[in-house]
C-alpha cells in the first residue's frame, strides 16, 4: 500500500490532470461505475433488429439500485433491467432490449445508481493511477 493503491488526499481523490498531488492516501472507497460489455465498441448491428446489451455496475458498497441507457449520446435515458442482487461488493448484472431505428453510427451510453443516490458523471475525476474512475461510460455502435 505504500508505493500502490493510492489516491490524492482531497475530498474528491482527483487532481488536475497532468498534475501530482501533494499527499496521497490508500484507496479505501469505490465510485459508482457502470460497464457495457456487449456491444463492443465499433460492432456493427442491423437496423430495425432488436439488439440486446448488457453490462454490470457496481459501487462502494450501498447496492446499485438503478441502471439507464442512453441510444442517442445521452439526449434521454430509459432504465435497463438488473440482474440478482448478489450482495453489497458484486457485481450487479444489467440488460436492455434496443431496436436501431435506421442505419447510422449511435453512441450507447450507461449509467447506474447506488442506494444512496450517487452516480456517474459527465466528467472523468483525474488522478495518476486512475483510481475512482466513474464516469458515465459508452460504445459507439454502426447501424446497417
Amino acid at each position: 500500500m505504500k508505493p500502490g493503491y493510492r489516491i490524492p488526499d482531497t475530498p474528491c481523490g482527483c487532481v488536475e490532470p497532468g498534475t501530482a498531488p501533494a499527499r496521497t492516501v490508500p484507496i479505501t472507497r469505490m465510485t459508482v461505475r457502470s460497464f457495457i460489455a456487449i456491444p463492443e465498441p465499433g460492432a456493427r448491428v442491423a437496423a430495425g433488429q432488436p439488439v440486446t446489451i448488457k453490462g454490470i455496475a457496481f459501487d462502494g458498497g450501498y447496492g446499485i439500485s438503478e441502471v439507464q441507457l442512453s441510444t442517442d449520446g445521452g439526449a434521454t435515458w430509459r432504465r435497463a433491467q438488473l440482474g440478482a442482487d448478489l450482495g453489497r461488493y458484486s457485481f450487479r448484472e444489467w440488460s436492455a432490449v434496443w431496436t436501431p431505428p435506421a442505419p447510422d453510427t449511435y453512441r450507447v451510453m450507461v449509467r447506474a445508481f447506488n442506494g444512496i443516490g450517487e452516480s456517474q458523471g459527465t466528467q472523468p475525476l483525474w488522478n495518476p493511477a486512475g483510481y475512482l474512475r466513474n464516469v458515465i461510460e459508452h460504445v459507439d455502435v454502426r447501424a446497417t
